[in-house]
């Protein structure tokens, strides 16, 4: 799977707008569902496959990133083997966060002039579903950007990428 900047997500959005399309409109010309489109346009690189991602790409002109320029990117993103397995014996924290950025439960706070969104888990995932408990989108289990385990704040601790990517911060 192709690790997306958000720029790129954003680029997409704003050629859809320029040709006067709305997202349920693209989303069935390119094969994915609207949500998972509109979460991907709000910086959510990973929500789509490789291919509606292609597709979306070819539609607009817009040159895909490589593998190799997106990994050139962040070079302080840990691989895979390196991010921390659980111990054998300790509780796992199983609840999710929600990605839908619209959901009431976020808390809103900002640092050094960026708007951040900190999920709150124990209102959204109380029990370690797979849907959000307020607003029912489906949740996500690890870090969006690079797999890492989750934590109760809004940033991984691992990549340092925001799990919710907000237009004004890039």
């Amino acid at each position: 799977m192709i690790h997306l900047d958000p720029k790129f997500c954003f680029s997409i959005r704003d050629a859809r707008k320029a040709a006067r399309l709305s997202q349920s409109e693209l989303a069935a010309e390119v094969g994915c569902k609207q949500s998972a489109l509109s979460m991907f346009e709000q910086g959510a690189g990973t929500k789509l496959n490789d291919e509606v991602v292609q597709r979306l790409a070819a539609k607009f002109s817009i040159k895909l990133p490589s593998a190799d320029a997106s990994a050139a990117e962040s070079p302080d993103m840990p691989p895979a083997a390196l991010l921390p397995r659980p111990l054998p014996n300790a509780p796992v924290d199983r609840r999710g966060f929600c990605p839908n950025v619209h959901c009431p439960s976020h808390r809103v706070y900002e640092v050094d002039g960026r708007t951040f969104l900190k999920p709150d888990r124990a209102a959204q995932d109380p029990v370690g579903g797979r849907f959000c408990a307020v607003c029912g989108e489906i949740l996500e289990h690890v870090c969006p950007t690079c797999g890492g385990p989750l934590h109760d704040g809004a940033v991984c601790s691992f990549c340092g990428s925001p799990y919710l990517a907000l237009a004004n911060n890039f």
